[in-house]
């Protein structure tokens, strides 16, 4: 691939449905309109930083030439930690759907009520998991929902214009044409309130781990690069990841510049069920989540029988369809009463996205610095600059997440 068709790949894969919890997790934080200024730093940070350890993967495969993820950790690390990667990427796989199941019962109820139904959110979520999700998830070939993936991207895009036409022309605003078709606790509500400077806004912080996170394929992003050097890698690396951040930057702030304090943890749960650009973007958004969450389960699943030590080998289809039953239950189940999508991308990104960005990938460079280089000054400066940003990343996961769940209970 080109270094331009790179970066539309990588930017593909890294925008997503989490940035629409962003403004919801800022609210948390704040009720004054400066607080974007908080939310945009720690958006651009991040995407530095998040770029920094996707290309030191990139530096590992470079340095054993490996082109997996995986296959990078059994070649520095050999057989230790191997059950800390199935886990961790299981863990990633089965949050990504529970964020998935929120949003498709949320929009699913959201579209019923443009139509005049109020159907209950968990009835909305059985019914499309036992109407659509279940037979997806079955299905032993997915490379025909592939096509669909393009539709997230085009959808978040979308939702992004809407936004913005809706900030500009004051539609939600006391006065508005949407201002009473939404309920008091969605209305626009703002004050001087302002932590966002303080540990308040780490959930949002966490949420936007979540949000950037696509490392386990820097690896193969890295191989598939046309007359790839570590060079050129880097600069389809900024690009994407600063593509990202304006984008993300751009969502966030316009979301919470709109409804304040009362913006929602899913961000189109503030718009009207009866404004048409809302209906458009909650259409493009649960089509491309539908399609995702079967590509996603899949990841579940293969990491549940690589923990369980079951080689593909002896993975009937029996097995693989009771498992499936099994373990979409117990997602469908969490998700009913897990509903906050604010509160699952905040310990995702906190508990999950941590290891595999931040963790892994350090000690991965570390051994593979020192079985090829002999550990020289130049890469102990670059372990130790990586080893502190870790560190940091552990501790505003571990903070962050606590956060979130702390306040969730105490409201």
């Amino acid at each position: 691939a080109t270094i331009l068709s790179e970066v539309s790949t990588m930017a593909k894969n890294i925008i997503g449905c989490g940035v629409l919890s962003l403004s919801g997790g800022l609210a948390q934080a704040a009720n004054s309109p400066t607080a974007v200024y908080a939310g945009n730093f720690w958006i651009l940070a991040l995407g530095a930083i998040f770029g920094y350890f996707c290309f030191l993967i990139a530096k590992v495969c470079d340095m054993t030439g490996c082109t997996t993820y995986r296959g990078i950790w059994q070649e520095t690390m050999g057989s230790r930690g191997g059950t800390a990667i199935s886990v961790a990427n299981a863990l990633k796989a089965a949050l990504a759907d529970l964020a998935y199941a929120s949003i498709l019962a949320d929009t699913l109820r959201s579209l019923l009520a443009s139509v005049g139904f109020e159907i209950a959110r968990s009835i909305c979520l059985v019914a499309i998991t036992i109407v659509a999700i279940l037979p997806m998830c079955l299905l032993k070939n997915l490379h025909v929902l592939a096509p669909f993936s393009v539709v997230g991207t085009a959808g978040v895009f979308l939702t992004a214009a809407a936004m913005a036409v809706r900030y500009f022309d004051g539609s939600y605003l006391e006065g508005g044409k949407y201002h009473e078709d939404i309920d008091t606790n969605l209305r626009p509500s703002f004050g001087t309130r302002n932590n966002a400077w303080s540990l308040a806004i780490l959930p949002f912080v966490c949420m936007t781990y979540e949000a950037y996170v696509m490392h386990y394929n820097s690896a193969r992003f890295y191989t598939e690069l046309k007359d790839r050097t570590l060079p050129r890698f880097a600069v389809a690396v900024g690009s994407s990841f600063g593509l990202s951040a304006l984008v993300y930057i751009f969502i966030s702030s316009l979301g919470f510049l709109t409804f304040g304090e009362n913006s929602a943890s899913f961000i189109l749960n503030n718009y009207s069920s009866s404004d048409p650009l809302a209906i458009v973007c909650r259409l493009a958004i649960g089509v491309s989540t539908l399609t995702a969450y079967p590509i996603v389960f899949h990841g579940v699943r293969d990491g549940v029988f690589d923990v369980m030590e079951i080689p593909f080998s002896e993975q009937t289809p029996q097995m693989s369809d009771k498992l499936t039953y099994i373990l979409l239950a117990l997602l469908t189940l969490t998700s009913i009463f897990i509903s906050d999508l604010g509160l699952i991308n905040a310990v995702g990104g906190g508990l999950v996205t941590t290891p595999i960005v931040f963790v892994f990938p350090t000690l991965m460079y570390k051994a593979a610095a020192s079985m090829k280089l002999g550990g020289d000054f130049e890469n102990r400066y670059e372990i130790g600059f990586a080893t502190i940003l870790t560190l940091i990343g552990i501790f505003i996961g571990v903070v962050g997440a606590w956060i979130a769940v702390h306040t969730t209970l105490s409201s």
